[in-house]
């Protein structure tokens, strides 16, 4: 198999990216000798990661990348109160809009909330941005740029955690991040969902208690609070009390707001239990949220969001089309062909059996509109993004010296033996 890297403005990875992956070094020197068989579109890495390092010297101009502050006022657990300027970044589609909006909300760690200096999420902003909808990232007070001096989140000891406290302070941030969204002129004020990750599922929860007439569904991934995956591994402190406080909004909110909550049964801080008697308090309260269990993610399932695209993609794809948000699609996609499910890689026709353990994997975690092609020897290829089949064969035959057929489009194997 060939494969070529290529720098972000040709759309492929660099030979950094594949040392993170886990490729020695001359495996990428080789790979760079080789050519290429397929490739990647700028505007979608292969799997998307929490939270991509240090902000970028420049702004992403592809994604219309914007950064502000905005004053806010919290009070903590102690009842101070604690002004601050909330570091937030932006990210819109092309065009003027108004477009879907998305408020992103990041997780917690107590020990280096320096870093990053600046939540981006730019990957997961990517996923929205192919689906027409500007997306708000908050970093909030206590962390990063947006202050280190005190933890306005800090909730107590282990056995007397204040979650309404912490609650009550993401609120302000979350609810400061929605009005300004809806002060853009290419945001649609009515149509707004709230997402987050760990402490921003969190969030996410907590803030449907507040009833916000311009968000239309919640989503959560991993949310939770009190957990400490070193020394409480799967054991977070006061579990039952973050079931009281999510039982109240969802009490406020009367189940008006749909949520759709993930979790992977192997989350070294949750474990995969407690999500679930989470959930059960939730809508045992009158939330309206669907449970979506996934199996293990690498080492820690808490990475669902950053490391498992694959599994969540389609699900979340399918909660948020019921939003009104339009999927992305290849078009002039051939229909199913019924060959295979998408996901079944040992049905793939021709190629090297290293293929369907790797390749065929990184295919799977694109992002629509996507296409694979093989050829008759086994040749293959696929593509990510626009006009998608017609690069994806073209592509294939390059190699093959002779037409390719297509594999698999989207989420549909298309198939014709």
């Amino acid at each position: 198999m060939a494969l070529v890297l290529v720098t972000r403005s040709t759309g492929l990875f660099s030979g950094r990216t594949l040392l993170r992956c886990g490729l020695t070094a001359s495996t990428v020197l080789r790979v760079l000798y080789l050519g290429t068989l397929m490739s990647v579109p700028p505007l979608l890495h292969a799997q998307p990661t929490a939270e991509d390092g240090p902000p970028p010297s420049t702004l992403a101009a592809d994604m219309f990348e914007t950064v502000t502050k905005l004053p806010v006022t919290v009070k903590d657990m102690y009842g101070k109160s604690i002004d601050g300027q909330m570091v937030l970044t932006h990210f819109k589609p092309p065009g003027d809009g108004p477009f879907p909006a998305v408020i992103m909300n990041h997780g917690r760690d107590s020990n280096q909330r320096a870093n990053p200096s600046r939540y981006r999420y730019s990957d997961v902003a990517r996923y929205w941005l192919r689906r027409g909808v500007a997306v708000f990232v908050p970093t909030r007070l206590g962390y990063g740029d947006s202050g280190m001096e005190q933890d306005p989140e800090f909730t107590g000891e282990c056995n007397s955690k204040n979650f309404d406290a912490a609650a009550a302070v993401t609120n302000v941030q979350t609810l400061a991040t929605v009005e300004f969204a809806i002060k853009q002129p290419w945001v649609n004020p009515s149509k707004v969902i709230l997402m987050g990750q760990s402490m921003g599922g969190f969030a996410t929860v907590v803030a449907m208690g507040t009833k916000h007439p311009s968000v239309i569904a919640g989503i959560n991934f991993a949310g939770g609070s009190g957990g400490d995956a070193v020394n409480r591994k799967a054991n977070p402190c006061g579990y039952h009390r973050v079931a009281a406080t999510f039982e109240k909004a969802a009490k406020a909110n009367g189940g008006s707001t749909p949520m759709l909550w993930l979790y992977s049964e192997n989350d070294n801080y949750w474990g995969p239990d407690i999500p679930r008697k989470w959930h059960t308090a939730y809508t045992g309260a009158g939330g309206k949220a669907e449970f979506a269990p996934f199996g293990p993610v690498s080492t820690d399932g808490h990475s669902l969001l950053a490391k498992g695209m694959s599994m969540w993609r389609p699900v979340l794809d399918q909660f948020v089309r019921l939003q009104g948000i339009a999927i992305p699609q290849a078009t002039g996609a051939p229909p199913a062909s019924g060959f295979a499910a998408i996901g079944d890689a040992s049905k793939l026709p021709l190629v090297k059996q290293d293929v369907k353990e790797t390749g065929y994997v990184r295919f799977l975690a694109l992002d629509l509109p996507r296409a694979l092609a093989i050829g008759p020897k086994g040749e293959w290829a696929f593509f990510s993004g626009e006009n998608v089949i017609a690069r994806t064969l073209d592509r294939c035959a390059q190699t093959a010296k002779t037409a390719c057929k297509l594999y698999a489009v989207d989420d549909n194997v298309v198939w014709q033996p």
